[in-house]
């Protein structure tokens, strides 16, 4: 059985590659399944609603960069509209945590 279960997409700062287009490609490779796993990094990285817009305009002036983790609610129902228009594949859901001891608490109320 082909698959690829450590896929990341526009949802991970590390890639831009579209989460419909990585299903397409998979496909055409006559892959069976696919796992999208993109980063979630406390410690480093804040979730979309974690910041006001002030807080990330400073923050980017600060750093010059404002990394976040996937935005959850717009990651989940993708995959969900992708799993509805690919029936030819089995897409699965899941996420890269990057744990450091004190973000443990974070992890596990996410999970």
């Amino acid at each position: 059985m082909l698959c690829d279960y450590h896929v990341h997409s526009h949802f991970s700062d590390d890639s831009d590659y579209l989460m419909e287009d990585v299903v397409k490609d998979a496909i055409k490779m006559k892959m069976q399944e696919l796992c999208f796993t993109d980063h979630v990094d406390y410690g480093i990285k804040y979730d979309v609603n974690q910041l006001s817009k002030e807080e990330m305009e400073r923050i980017s002036k600060e750093r010059g960069l404002l990394l976040l983790n996937v935005d959850y609610d717009h990651y989940f129902k993708e995959l969900a509209r992708l799993q509805q228009k690919y029936p030819q594949i089995t897409i699965k859901r899941g996420l890269e945590f990057g744990i450091q001891t004190h973000t443990i608490p974070q992890y596990q109320k996410l999970i």
